[in-house]
């Protein structure tokens, strides 16, 4: 078995994970129906595109890991309970935490039977990340949903700007929350009346979305909607 090193860090995918977390918890203020799009469950952050594709990534303090499944890739054919075999080579640790952790939340019922459903994966621990697939295999199979997150960040700012038609003064909050995040990731942020005005919604539905998304990450509203 194969195992190939990805051209990504482990750093550089968080970082980008909580640049797409911020951008999605102040759009979906104004898109509610998205909020299934991105969240955050502990150490567990989870992403979809609403058209058959998923994944989640397990930060770990010693540990990443990662698990798509996507509706559309013909390695979905049978729906078997093969999650594992794209886990071959890792470590113990890795196959017990993925098993535990991120797996969890690919479940698909089968025959009756509830199994983890995935169609490619990546590992990773000392910042480095490594795949059975080659990769064009694992991006075709799932990956793809990393695109904006694994961008370097001045594309990604402007694909998010593009994805949600952000507006400049959005852009600056989300610009403003990112630095603070990153700089202190276990620190809780609490964001004031007037970044809560920058969010730039009056729909109590679609704030009440932002709250939750931001509350996932740490962030919460200085003042109570």
């Amino acid at each position: 078995m194969n195992i190939n090193e990805l051209k990504w860090t482990r750093s550089q995918l968080w970082e980008g994970c909580i640049l797409a977390s911020i951008a999605h918890a102040i759009m979906v203020a104004h898109y509610p129906e998205l909020s299934n799009e991105h969240s955050w469950d502990g150490m567990n952050y989870s992403v979809q595109d609403s058209s058959g594709a998923r994944g989640t990534i397990t930060f770990h303090h010693k540990y990443c890991i990662g698990a798509f499944r996507d509706e559309h890739s013909s390695r979905i054919l049978g729906r078997i309970d093969n999650s594992l075999k794209y886990f071959k080579g890792a470590p113990d640790e890795v196959i017990r935490l993925a098993e535990e952790e991120t797996l969890q939340y690919l479940l698909d019922e089968i025959e009756g039977n509830v199994f983890p459903v995935i169609t490619t994966a990546f590992w990773g621990y000392e910042n480095r990340l490594f795949t059975t697939d080659l990769f064009d295999d694992m991006w075709q199979n799932g990956g793809f949903l990393l695109e904006r997150q694994v961008s370097d960040f001045d594309s990604a700012i402007n694909e998010w700007i593009k994805y949600y038609d952000m507006s400049d003064v959005q852009v600056k909050l989300l610009k403003s929350i990112y630095a603070r995040k990153i700089t202190n990731p276990n620190n809780k942020i609490i964001l004031s009346k007037d970044e809560i005005t920058m969010i730039g919604s009056n729909d109590l539905e679609g704030l009440k979305e932002s709250k939750i998304s931001f509350e996932e990450i740490n962030i919460s509203f200085g003042e109570a909607l």
